[in-house]
């Protein structure tokens, strides 16, 4: 089963243009029985960057197997700003199809439901070892999502860009 529904997605939008903004176009999506992941990299091996958000943060979350994939991140975040108006996001993934379905809903039956399906491939890389296990607190750190984009700025590769 897999079933993924929350009805605040703001700080997910957020995340995802922090993740372009900073990243390749491409990023991977994880889904485990605990946790659901965005974990996207830099041109530089050693710089990536994860979203971990636990069951808790959704409003529903009921999935009974792991499952990996790369989605376009931009395809990803334009689908969540479209659906902005509405309120709620659910998550569908067809594995069949190497697709995953956003779907928006207003409780207004007058007003469509919006649907948004983006491919899938496999993994940027099946090596990661982030979403494998809890992180482990020693070797990452975790930043307040206000504060992400002052950090980002500071990176040295951000440092010559003017249009921060």
């Amino acid at each position: 089963m897999f079933l993924v529904k929350l009805t605040n997605f703001d700080p997910l939008l957020d995340a995802t243009s922090f993740f372009a903004q900073i990243s390749f176009d491409d990023a991977d999506v994880k889904f485990t029985p605990s946790k659901f992941f965005i974990i996207s990299s830099h041109r530089s091996p050693r710089f990536i960057a994860t979203l971990q958000l636990s069951p808790q943060w959704f409003t529903s979350f009921s999935v009974d197997h792991d499952h990996s994939s790369k989605v376009s991140l931009e395809s990803f975040h334009d689908a969540i700003l479209d659906g902005g108006s509405f309120a709620s996001m659910t998550i569908h993934l067809l594995d069949k199809t190497n697709q995953i379905i956003l779907r928006f809903d207003t409780p207004s039956s007058e007003i469509q439901p919006l649907h948004h399906e983006l491919a899938l491939s496999p993994p940027q890389a099946e090596d990661n070892q982030i979403g494998q296990h809890e992180l482990d607190e020693g070797k990452y750190f975790i930043v307040k999502s206000k504060a992400l984009r002052r950090i980002i700025k500071e990176l040295p590769i951000f440092q010559n860009d003017s249009s921060n």
